[in-house]
């Protein structure tokens, strides 16, 4: 179990750890290496994201259940029980998002798609025991996270973002006009990289404003401004609209490069996380604070 490694945060969450917390301390870090851990966690979301997707679950409980899976193994190591646990963190998920799926039809369609070249059903025994895992690590799960489940999700900040009335920008700034479309990127962007733990250390606000200010900067070159246009965030954007801060998002940033460094690209037994280097460009400080237009950032 990490100790001691919890940092403080506005809304007190006991479920951010300091960065170095998951890097060094993790309950897995006993027997397996940074890049082993991230490679395993990625095969824990790719399963999830197919059994979810099976499922026909919501990507709100996908995502749900992907922060719990997290969280537990900031408690637990990682062990062959990896599947169980996401079975067990979509159950719960399934409950409290409104799309609940009966534990039976979980472990099925896990089941079947563990077992691809197997003809299972109900009275197999494989089924039988996949049932009964999951039950047990739902159980689990909830005592290991002390039945704390409100978790946060981009959706809902997503929409209050696009409903909010059109925000004072100077006259070449065409954010107003490309907002929607923006934010949409942030919220499928944030869905790919929980793959990777950031939410351990930083809140989803803190991830979405890192995520804006990353889509923004991609988003220059995308759209094809015109020489009198720019594209940066109104001022104090971060700060008013989402509560975070610039210093924030920069840390957040820079936790994810971290973790992306560690993801074995040489060897590929341990290579992981591909899409999402393809995808996480670098940007240096002067580059990322520079697009703010924010106080906290002076």
């Amino acid at each position: 179990m990490v100790e001691h490694t919890e940092k403080e945060d506005s809304n007190s969450n006991l479920w951010l750890f300091l960065d170095e917390a998951f890097i060094e301390h993790s309950p897995s870090r006993k027997q397996l290496m940074i890049s082993q851990e991230l490679k395993l966690r990625e095969g824990i979301y790719n399963f999830v994201i197919r059994l979810g997707t099976t499922l026909k679950l919501s990507g709100g409980t996908i995502l749900a259940a992907t922060i719990y899976i997290n969280r537990f193994y900031m408690r637990y190591p990682i062990t062959t029980s990896k599947y169980f646990v996401a079975c067990g963190a979509l159950a719960i998920s399934s409950k409290l998002n409104d799309t609940y799926r009966p534990p039976d039809k979980i472990a099925l369609s896990a089941c079947i798609l563990k077992n691809p070249n197997k003809v299972i059903d109900e009275h197999s025994d494989i089924f039988w025991q996949w049932r009964d895992q999951l039950l047990y690590r739902e159980e689990l799960i909830l005592k290991a996270l002390n039945f704390e489940l409100n978790v946060e999700l981009p959706y809902s900040l997503k929409d209050l973002l696009i409903e909010a009335d059109e925000i004072e920008t100077s006259p070449d700034n065409v954010f107003n006009e490309k907002s929607k479309d923006i934010l949409k990127i942030v919220v499928s962007s944030i869905e790919l990289f929980s793959s990777l733990p950031v939410l351990i250390a930083y809140n989803m606000r803190t991830f979405f404003g890192t995520i804006l200010v990353i889509t923004i900067i991609e988003a220059r070159q995308r759209f094809q401004l015109s020489e009198n246009k720019i594209l940066e965030l109104p001022k104090n954007y971060l700060s008013k609209y989402i509560e975070t801060n610039a210093y924030e998002c920069w840390d957040c940033y820079q936790f994810m490069a971290k973790l992306l460094s560690h993801c074995n690209q040489k060897d590929v037994r341990l290579a992981s996380h591909r899409n999402i280097i393809k995808k996480f460009p670098s940007i240096d400080r002067s580059t990322f604070f520079g697009i703010l237009n924010d106080d906290s950032a002076t």
